[in-house]
């Protein structure tokens, strides 16, 4: 029986992508003149796999992408020759190789068990190769396809400074949670607190979140977000720095974060993974995937994960527990419906007012273990995530994407907050808070890719819309100076627990917030000549977004609203070679504020441009992405904390702080990246960041602090981290390690309070105990260095000390 190909084969980036990487007028050597060489590679994507096999050997392996789908990799090791280790890494895959009259390689299926013949030819391919930007068994620190830009486009493509934190890299570091994987990211710093956090890039607070590319508004102080998320579920986080007004209407220069979901797999593959670390750490996950049916065109995925840990802080613990299902179903050749569902129950007990100083900006010399707050802090969450999306391809060069995602988070939340400075004289106090917050969050964006011919050169083009629609419901009151003033205040709480109903009684605010966007947006990227392409882009916005308070101090209301705002982009990109390009970009900002002035009313959106000029490169055949970018932003009406506002005013009307949008601001900077396997068996992630942010004008807001120290962004932030494997008889063994360093910042800087820059060294050694097991010891602090993580108002946090964690991981 005759099998006959797709009839839209689309080529896999499986043929020789050294030849940009090769002196000019140099050829790669064919496979025969390749000696054989020592292999060490995990089990993982076939396509991933035959790619750097054939690449690394200098051979033309060329397949249909139909063939080989999600199809994993079978583990290839020893010394093999090339054709030896393409053939051990189609075992139990239902393919072959074979070698054409010319030479070069294909795939084709592998004949019945039986015996019998078929009359399947090999299938020679040409055509454009279909991008994935799936990072999950690559073994990379780098990806060449993201997703953040709509569509999946190289990094060299977009115009703005991109980077990639991938799914090995996030493994290798120990990464479990939104906190620790944005902090590996370049240039990304915190202003801690428990159960959250507040990040800030480029000098400003990171306010953009995407869900696979569907934006939703995730961090809002008091509004139903104490915002983290477990990273077991995900596959990469994708991070773009620099305004990304073009696809969300809100033009944050810090830039935004995509989130990408892991999804079901082509082949059965198992995952079991043990952790024990310091402070009574353990954790265990289950990740099972595959095919539900025999012709694979119904796939699913169930990720269960667990951790639990002390601190090194007394009396402060958490618990983590996650479950997640996924379901890919092929309605037809060329279309593809998706769904999934996680839970996320983080809970634990915190400390939400950190260390207390005194007047002169000063610190007692507290232990790193002291926690001041009560024991009866505590947080409590429930998050459940839908997420739907449906993918149709009409062609080769067209494709339609549907995406729908829907949050429903849940907080309870109590703790004792101290306020104010250590004597004499002695002005904190302790006051207790108790939030019980609803909110629900949906999503959506639609929207077509696909590339044309206009006037003999190649036009890409994008065009969709979005929305996002958020309501929270927040119950919430505290007890004003719950605990008495006088005695030793950098001691540890005793104050007995309030119940909610005794906070309530005291004040009581009932908080809602509304919020509605959506716009349309279209951009195409035309190529004026060969090495020079032209990207314009612009975006039609609406918002509307309404807050609600009705408290001890009476009801009130106040809406902001924008209709049909354009937000342009322009970029250029300019191919030097086929490994290098550089490029420039301009970007409007339009940004919503959710914060509130003393009124109660929302400040006036931000507005203002920024300017970017860079140089990427792609090397080593594409295993290496390197990035260069210098950055300029002016801004107005930022929101600024209004430190004039006593604070039993800004509780009832702001919310807990007020703020101003008194200032005009430019940051600029400079940027630095280099990711990938920059050496055989060396994965490295590398990255230098320079931060300067200053006012533009005198309207410096009364309290009169410096906006670089505002956010406690340091000028300078250098972060580190390569894992390499031994070769020859050693290569069951890994060993890798960083750094992690930063120059002094200042948080909140009218208080007297300076943070001191630091350097942190980090370690891992992993051996590979068999086929499917691997062991691995990270060490972070290698030093043990003290120092504080972040600094605001007088609430301080001291980093971790020295850690240790144990992973044992199982892979089929």
């Amino acid at each position: 029986m005759t099998q006959h190909c797709s009839p839209r084969p689309i080529a896999l980036a499986l043929a020789l992508a050294l030849a940009g990487a090769l002196p000019h007028g140099a050829v790669a050597q064919p496979a025969a003149t390749v000696s054989q060489q020592n292999y060490d590679l995990p089990a993982g994507p076939l396509a991933a796999t035959l790619n750097r096999i054939s690449r690394e050997a200098g051979l033309t392996l060329t397949v249909d992408s139909q063939l080989v789908g999600s199809r994993r990799a079978a583990p290839v090791r020893g010394t093999l020759s090339p054709e030896q280790a393409l053939h051990a890494a189609l075992a139990g895959s239902d393919l072959e190789l074979v070698k054409t009259t010319a030479g070069t390689y294909t795939l084709r299926p592998a004949p019945p068990a039986t015996g019998g013949e078929t009359s399947l030819k090999p299938v020679t391919v040409t055509a454009t190769a279909e991008r994935s930007g799936t990072t999950e068994g690559t073994g990379s620190y780098t990806s060449g396809v993201v997703t953040i830009g709509k569509g999946e486009q190289s990094l060299r493509e977009i115009p703005q400074a991109v980077s990639v934190l991938t799914r090995q890299q996030m493994d290798d570091r120990g990464v479990t949670d939104i906190r620790s994987a944005l902090l590996t990211a370049p240039g990304v710093t915190t202003v801690a607190n428990d159960p959250g956090g507040h990040f800030y890039s480029r000098g400003f607070f990171i306010q953009s979140y995407q869900f696979n590319g569907v934006p939703l508004e995730r961090q809002l102080y008091a509004r139903g977000s104490a915002f983290n998320s477990d990273m077991s579920i995900f596959d990469r986080v994708e991070i773009m720095r620099g305004p990304q007004g073009l696809f969300e209407g809100e033009g944050d220069p810090s830039g935004s974060i995509n989130l990408v979901r892991k999804r079901p797999t082509h082949a059965l593959q198992l995952g079991l993974t043990a952790k024990a670390g310091s402070w009574e750490r353990y954790g265990a996950q289950v990740d099972l995937s595959g095919p539900l049916n025999e012709s694979r065109t119904i796939r699913g995925r169930l990720i269960v994960n667990y951790e639990q840990a002390d601190s090194f802080r007394d009396h402060i613990d958490s618990k983590e527990r996650t479950v997640y299902g996924a379901f890919d179903i092929d309605l037809g050749p060329a279309t593809t419906l998706g769904f999934g569902f996680s839970r996320e129950k983080p809970e634990g007990t915190i400390d939400w007012g950190g260390l207390s100083g005194y007047a002169d900006g000063s610190m007692p010399h507290y232990s790193r273990s002291t926690n001041l707050g009560a024991r009866w802090g505590h947080a409590d969450k429930t998050q459940d995530t839908w997420y739907a999306d449906l993918v149709h391809r009409f062609n080769d060069n067209w494709k339609f994407k549907a995406s729908l995602v829907e949050v429903r988070e849940s907080n309870d939340i109590k703790y004792l907050l101290r306020a104010g400075r250590l004597g004499p004289p002695n002005t904190v106090r302790g006051d207790a808070y108790a939030f019980d917050m609803y909110s629900k969050n949906l999503g959506g964006d639609f929207h077509v890719t696909g590339d044309s011919t206009v006037l003999g050169r190649k036009l890409a083009l994008t065009a969709g819309a979005n929305f996002s629609r958020q309501r929270s419901a927040d119950l919430w009151g505290w007890i004003r100076n719950y605990e008495e003033l006088g005695g030793a205040y950098d001691r540890p709480s005793v104050s007995p627990e309030p119940s909610m109903a005794d906070i309530l009684a005291a004040n009581r605010m009932d908080d809602g917030y509304r919020s509605n966007k959506k716009g349309l947006y279209a951009m195409g990227r035309y190529q004026l000549a060969e090495p020079l392409s032209l990207v314009l882009g612009t975006r039609l916005s609406s918002f509307e977004q309404t807050y609600v308070s009705d408290g001890i101090w009476g009801y009130s209301a106040s809406t902001a609203k924008e209709s049909k705002k354009l937000t342009p982009f322009a970029g250029l990109t300019y191919a030097v070679n086929g490994q290098w390009s550089v490029y420039g970009s301009y970007a409007e900002i339009f940004k919503p504020q959710s914060q509130r002035d003393v009124s109660g009313s929302f400040l006036a959106p931000v507005s203002g441009v920024s300017y970017e000029l860079g140089l990427k490169g792609e090397l080593l055949g594409g295993r290496v992405n390197t990035a260069f970018a210098l950055f300029r932003t002016k801004q107005k009406n930022v929101a600024f904390e209004d430190g004039s506002v006593p604070q039993d005013i800004a509780d009832i009307r702001c919310g807990g702080t007020c703020y101003t949008s008194s200032a005009h601001l430019l940051s600029q900077g400079f940027e630095a990246e280099v990711s990938g396997e920059v050496a055989r068996g060396l994965q490295l992630a590398a990255s230098y960041t320079y931060t300067h942010t200053r006012y533009r004008s005198n309207d410096v807001p009364s309290v009169g602090y410096d906006i670089s120290a505002n956010t406690g962004v340091p000028q300078h932030i250098a972060r580190v981290w390569g894992n390499y494997r031994l070769p020859g008889e050693w290569s069951r063994w890994t060993v890798g390690g960083g750094l992690r360093s930063q120059s002094h910042s200042s948080d909140f800087a009218y208080f007297g309070r300076t943070q001191g820059g630091y350097t942190l060294f980090d370690a891992r050694i992993g051996y590979q105990i068999g086929k499917n097991l691997s062991l691995a010891l990270n060490i972070d602090n290698l030093t043990d260095k003290k120092y504080f993580q972040s600094i605001s108002y007088d609430n301080n946090y001291y980093g971790a000390p020295r850690s240790f964690l144990l992973t044992l991981q199982y892979g089929l």
